[in-house]
This record gives C-alpha cells, sequence and structure tokens, in this order.
C-alpha cells in the first residue's frame, strides 16, 4: 500500500472539523514527511512514522491552542484514510483523508 503523496485529513473534534495537510513518503515500513494545519500551530516535521500493511500511524506535535503530541492511526485505501486521532490525553476522535 503506498502512503506517497500529499494528504488532506479531517479530524472531527468537540471544537468541530480541523483540517490538516500532510506530505507522507514511504521509506519501507518508515514514513517520513511534513504536516500544517488550519488554525493550530504544529511542529512541520512528522515523528515515529510507520506503515504496517495498510495501517500508517504517526505523531506531530501541536504549539497551540495547547501544547501536545496528536497521534494520528489510519486504514489506507487506495486515496482515502480512515481511522482516529488522539490529541495527549483528550481521548480519540475520528480521521478520515483524501489523497490531493
Amino acid at each position: 500500500m503506498s502512503t506517497d503523496g500529499s494528504w488532506q485529513l479531517d479530524i472531527e473534534s468537540p471544537l468541530g472539523k480541523q483540517s490538516l495537510w500532510v506530505e507522507l513518503t514511504q521509506e519501507g515500513e518508515k514514513l517520513i514527511g511534513k504536516a500544517r494545519a488550519n488554525g493550530q500551530v504544529i511542529d512541520p516535521d512528522i515523528i515515529d512514522g510507520e506503515l504496517v500493511g495498510d495501517v500508517a500511524a504517526w505523531k506531530i506535535k501541536c504549539r497551540k491552542p495547547v501544547p501536545l503530541t496528536m497521534k494520528i492511526t489510519v486504514t489506507v485505501n487506495g486515496d482515502t484514510m480512515t481511522g482516529k486521532a488522539k490529541p495527549g490525553m483528550f481521548g480519540t476522535f475520528p480521521v478520515t483523508g483524501r489523497r490531493v
């Protein structure tokens, strides 16, 4: 399963839909890439990215509105992703994504 490319992810949070864009590159089972967010300041590099089968996971560090590390775990199916985001200790929220 290839994750290479640009992805738009939508996270359904109690504050409404939050958008995240990631550029992913696969190196075997390792994922590297950059991220940017709508309405949040984040460090651009993804952390601990991995792809095992069709499941991709990585972390991003948010600095505002609250400093935290968010883990995203998704199942990749062609040009779509579905899964969950876990922003620190704030529970989990549904994530959907598409390759752009």
